[in-house]
């Protein structure tokens, strides 16, 4: 039964169109199992997780992803099956390359493991449907992390004589290699807090494990301060990670100043960077968030503010951010905070779309729709669009938010007269405070400034 559906599953997931971003030439590793996997218990999932650890010890040329699910079991007969899970299905989408099989824990349970004379065959019939897919990926199975529970319904002597040898003879039967992450957090009960769930440092060690039987090397690491991969960037640590399907990346300064102020792009990151490299030299991060292709929608809104929201709650950001609008990131960077003029202490604006029709605007067809569908709008409904930078600019007046904005005068792209002027009218007759930067003669490109000493002291002093 369990074979037949999970080959009806398969097959349905096989046609389905993917729906997760992958980046090419990538190797793509899949790491499958209960809350263990998923980092239930971690105050900080998405970095310590053991698969998010994995991928930050493989490095760049690896997109590891998590698809744990707190709770489920190998069982088809257990109390909440694998693979009646949204996540399953999103395995096949993924295509991985490799994946990790860690299964056991919650199959453990009393009312689980009556049902045991299946697990064998449960966990065959898993691997075959990973094994019929298109990626024909490497399979590696692990051994449930160790139990020390000493009440309760998951007993680590169920897991030690009743899982792991069937797991054994499963590896065994399709030659398998077997990850002992079993081994890997044995005597490490002051790294499971609730007896259950590893912390950070335990979680290194399961990590260290797979990727030890992966690579057939070990390799020393030390936990991160960021999520993704940690590379350098203009002498300064950088950290590649995905937010909610996005790129994102950090980049620390030397000597971060107290309370930990941040400078957030949400475009074009590493693009005629002076500012940025100013601000790290003075202690200050440097966030991107990737918005830029989203006209500053309601949808980039919220992924924004969800993202803004992570950095504060798990890396302990200033809750005042500096926001960087470069180019079409002005759209998203002004109406953002004029949505949350509470987190803003400055704007730094550069060349900034300030009005969408003018950039893209009606003649560039192919961005005009690309638009309209990211707003879910009509051609008809502009004669009411209310999303421009240049109609959202009482809240930051009232709230005092200080902008300080460079741009072109011959700028061809994004007409000055059309974006910039228009906005710092409207903010001076507001009576907002707004430094302006006029450079003669130049078109869009180049951004910034040659020396940028003024923005730097405008942000420095707000």
């Amino acid at each position: 039964m369990i074979r037949t559906l999970l080959l009806a599953v398969w097959l349905m997931f096989m046609i389905a169109p993917a729906g997760l971003a992958v980046e090419k030439g990538k190797i793509k590793v899949a790491c499958i199992g209960n809350s263990i996997t998923f980092g239930a218990g971690l105050s900080n999932q998405a970095r310590d997780s053991y698969p998010a650890v994995l991928g930050q010890m493989l490095g760049s040329g690896y997109d590891v992803r998590n698809f744990g699910v707190s709770g489920t079991t190998v069982l088809s007969s257990g109390d909440n099956p694998y693979i009646k899970t949204r996540v399953y299905k999103q395995v096949f989408e993924f295509q991985p390359d490799i994946i990790f099989i860690k299964f056991g824990t919650n199959d453990s349970k009393g009312g689980n493991w009556k049902h045991k004379d299946e697990f064998k065959g449960d966990m065959q019939a898993m691997i075959d449907v990973f094994s019929g897919m298109d990626s024909k990926p490497k399979i590696y199975l692990c051994l449930p992390a160790t139990c020390y529970i000493e009440k309760g319904s998951i007993k680590d002597s169920v897991i030690v004589h009743g899982v792991i040898p069937r797991i054994r003879e499963v590896a065994e039967k399709n030659r398998l290699e077997i990850v002992d992450m079993h081994a890997a957090t044995s005597g490490m009960r002051e790294h499971f807090p609730d007896k259950l769930h590893p912390d950070r440092v335990a979680s290194l060690e399961m990590a260290k494990c797979a990727y030890g039987m992966m690579t057939g090397n070990s390799k020393e690491f030390q936990l991160q301060d960021f999520p993704g991969v940690k590379t350098k960037w203009k002498g300064y640590d950088k950290y590649d990670f995905e937010f909610n399907g996005r790129k994102a990346n950090i980049v620390a300064p030397s000597k971060p100043l107290p309370g930990k102020p941040w400078i957030w792009r949400p475009a074009f990151f590493g693009a005629f960077p002076a500012v940025d490299i100013a601000m790290l030299a003075l202690g200050y991060h440097v966030v991107h968030y990737d918005l830029a292709f989203l006209y500053g929608s309601p949808r980039s809104q919220e992924l924004g503010t969800q993202f803004y929201n992570a950095m504060i709650k798990y890396y302990g950001f200033s809750e005042k951010v500096v926001l960087e609008g470069f180019s079409r990131g002005g759209l998203f960077a002004v109406d953002w905070a004029a949505a949350n003029p509470e987190k803003v202490s400055c704007i730094y604006l550069d060349a900034p779309v300030c009005d969408i029709t003018s950039w893209p605007g009606r003649e560039r067809a192919d961005l005009w729709q690309e638009f309209l569908q990211e707003w879910n709008i009509k051609e008809e409904d502009m004669k009411n669009f209310k999303g421009n930078p240049i109609d959202n600019l009482k809240p930051l007046a009232k709230a005092k938010i200080p902008i300080i904005a460079v741009a072109g005068d011959s700028d061809k792209t994004v007409p000055y007269d059309e974006n910039l002027e228009i906005l710092a009218a409207r903010y001076k007759k507001l009576r907002g405070e707004i430094e302006v930067i006029v450079k003669e003669g130049c078109d869009h490109h180049p951004h910034s400034l040659d020396a940028p000493a003024p923005v730097i002291k405008f942000i420095l002093n707000h």
